[in-house]
Formats: C-alpha cells, structure tokens, sequence
C-alpha cells in the first residue's frame, strides 16, 4: 500500500534537500534515532509530527500523508506486467513510484501513448473492414489495376499492333491510372485528415494540463482577473485548438458565474457537502452542482471531490482523478462502476460505497442526464457522471448505501470470481 511507503518519501525529500537525519531531527524536533526508524518504515507517524516534518521539509503535508497517487502507481504496474517477459520487479511498483516520481511519470505516460496507439490502430482496422467507402474504394482500385495490367499485357505482346489501336489501348493506360491516382488519394484524405482537423488526446489538451496544474481551481477566472482570452493567449495555445480550449474556459466560467464560489461554500458547508441537498436549495441543476464541487479551492475541512463524466457508449468527456482512484482517459474501465449503472435509471440519483481491490472505500453519486429531447419509439441520448471522494466522513446522510467490490480494470483487477471479468488478470499465470 502507498501509505506503508510514508518513511521512504519522507527520505526521498529529506535527501532532496540535502539535509542530513540529524539535520531534519533537530529542525522537526524529534530524535535521530526516530526519524531513522520513520525512514524506514518503522514507525507510523501522523498529527503534529507528521506536520512538523512537513513543514521543517518545506512541502505540504498532503504530498507526504497521500503517498504516492495511485492511478500513477496502477499504470506503472500496467506497463510492468505488459512486459513481464522482462520480469519486473512489480512488488517494488509503488517503491518506485514514490522514490522515483518523474520516472514513474514517464513510463506511465509511454504505457499510455501505448495504449492509444493499440486502440488507434484496432479503431483504424475496424473502419477499413466496415468502412463502404474504404470497401468501394479499393473494389475501384482493384478495377484501375487489372484494366491497367490488361492494356500493358495487350501492348507488350503485341509488337506489331496497329497504331490507331495502340493510341487507343495508350489513352486507357492514361485514364485508368488518372483514376487510381484519384481514388488513392480519396483514401488517403478518408484516413488522414489534415492538421488542422486533428484533435488534442486528453493526455495533453491545453484545458486539462490548466486544470491540473491549479488543483481543478482557476482563482483567475474565478475572481474575473483574467478573461477567457487572455487565459488563452497566456498558454499560447495553438491555433488549432483555441476554439476547444475556448469552449472548455467559457464552460467553467459558466459554472463560477452560476454558482459563485463563496456562496456556493456557505451552502455546500450547511447542508455538509449533500450535493441533492444542496441543488435542492439552491434550484439548479444536480450536474452543475457535482462539477461545482469537483471544481473548489482546497481546504483541510472539505472533502476532495473527484468526477467522471461519460457519454452513452462509455466514451470519456471529462475526468479528474483522485490519488486512490484511477480513471480511465479512452474508456474500458470496470463495468461495475455505479457512472455505468446509472445509464439505466436515468434522473435517478444513486449513492454507492465502492470498495477497490487496494482496500480504499470512496463514496459515490452518480446520475444519467438527457441531452436531447426524446422521440416517440425511440429513447433520448444521454450522459452520465460520477461525483466520487474517500473523505466520507465530511459528508453527512451516508449511512444503509449499497456497498460494491469493484476494480479498476479487468488487466490490473485481481478479483478473479468477478462475473463482469471481461479479460484475464494479467498477473494470473
């Protein structure tokens, strides 16, 4: 478990600043002989201890209690157990990961461009088995060819054909390989679009690494000191993508403006961070309020929201982690998640424990939404999203909730008698 590694980071920073045990001891306020047992995992320490060696460390004190964030260390041990003919050390995943931060975040990130590659590329094999254009396209190709290689044959085996005729079989030979040359080109374009259509992945939208780098609260935006634009021009955003980026800023200003943060904390701490309590009071909407309370400054004495946000087929539109909990960024996450069960239930809330396979228990809300009008005979799209945090205990009204095993993914999931298992554990040999 990360928290059992709270010793190593706090030699991991201790050595960072180039300090000695005695050194940190003295400054902190404790013995040699204690901080040496801490550091190596001996001893548990929290409260005032923890804060002082915090501060005499010169960090915060979440970056030391949290551990390692473990949607971090569950991608680094993805990309260990897809290569374990390498036999990595995968009981060491999370040592790693809190002693070696920035190269956990480098292998979990090439895990990740992975990943996406392999789904590019099965998405592209899919379309060019079901694509008609693709299909009707090469059938074309295929006719150019074999029109071509006749007229070539035709002309090679007959030297002495008259030269009307061979203009004639010459002028096909033209045509037919105008028209390939157009069809393949067609193809080309189908499968390649230009530059300025392509779209940022997740993993690097302007918008998300904003949102990441403030802890998922624009103060700027908030308290109106920047607009929109500068905010864009600020993060010199590329052209080809400043009207998403756009879009993504005026959505959150949107919500600041609707729901204001200070009055929108005085209501939030009244009804104890109740999200239907708190739509209910304030008369909005209960999407807006969920993303209001993923979206807020930090505090000791409020619970840290994360959310997931997916359309009908499961697809990813939003996310912000948690440390304890790892999301998905392409979808594929374990169907037992209480965002996927909502889609059957849609404007009913529903409230969830879900308990992980690391042993972390996080309260859920989740709720499926209409996004359009329906039809007669035919049911209207949606969108489902998931409030989630393992700070419960802030939140009042949790008692008698429905209590669910779930994982992560079926690959890193080790609960093998699961009846949602889509694909094998990968450490089940």
């Amino acid at each position: 478990m990360a928290r059992t590694l709270l010793g190593t980071r706090i030699r991991e920073a201790r050595r960072a600043k180039r300090l000695t045990q005695k050194d940190l001891a003295r400054i902190a306020g404790i013995s040699a002989s204690y901080l040496n047992l801490i550091e190596h995992n001996r001893r548990g320490i929290a409260g005032k201890t923890l804060l002082s060696l915090a501060n005499a460390l010169e960090i915060d004190q979440s970056l030391l209690s949290e551990g390692s964030d473990r949607a971090l260390v569950d991608r680094v041990k993805k990309a260990a157990l897809s290569a374990s003919h390498l036999k990595p050390e995968t009981e060491r995943t999370e040592e790693f990961t809190a002693r070696y931060p920035g190269f956990a975040r480098l292998v979990a990130r090439l895990q990740d461009q992975q990943e996406q590659q392999q789904e590019n590329f099965a998405a592209l094999a899919d379309q060019m088995h079901n694509d008609p254009f693709f299909a009707e396209s090469i059938h074309l190709m295929l006719s150019n060819i074999t029109a071509i290689h006749s007229t070539a044959d035709i002309l090679a085996s007959m030297p002495d054909i008259p030269r009307d005729q061979s203009q004639r079989f010459l002028q096909n030979l033209l045509s037919e390989s105008a028209r390939l040359s157009e069809t393949a080109s067609d193809v080309l374009d189908h499968f390649e679009p230009s530059s300025d259509a392509q779209v940022a992945s997740p993993d690097n939208a302007p918008f998300d690494t904003l949102l990441e780098q403030h802890h998922f609260y624009l103060e700027p935006l908030e308290q109106g000191r920047e607009s929109v634009a500068e905010m864009v021009e600020k993060l010199a955003v590329p052209a080809a993508l400043q009207i998403q980026t756009k879009a993504s800023l005026q959505s959150y200003v949107d919500m600041a403006t609707t729901l204001p943060i200070q009055p929108f904390l005085e209501t939030a701490q009244a009804h104890h961070f109740d999200a239907l309590s708190i739509a209910s009071d304030m008369g909005v909407a209960l999407p807006l309020v969920m993303f209001r309370l993923a979206h807020m400054p930090q505090a000791p004495d409020m619970p840290r929201f994360g959310l997931l946000q997916c359309d009908g087929s499961g697809a990813v539109l939003y996310r912000k982690q948690l440390p304890v909990f790892a999301l998905p960024r392409f979808g594929g996450a374990c169907p037992l998640w209480p965002i996927y069960r909502s889609a059957s239930q849609p404007t009913q809330p529903i409230a969830a424990f879900i308990d992980l396979p690391s042993g972390e228990r996080l309260f859920t809300l989740s709720y499926s939404y209409p996004t359009e009008v329906a039809q007669i005979g035919m049911p209207a799209q949606s969108e489902s999203i998931m409030l989630f945090t393992a700070d419960y205990a802030l939140i009042d009204g949790l008692k008698s909730l429905p209590q669910l095993s779930v994982g992560m993914q079926c690959a890193v999931c080790p609960r093998q008698k699961c009846s949602a298992r889509r694909s094998a554990y990968l450490l089940d040999k």
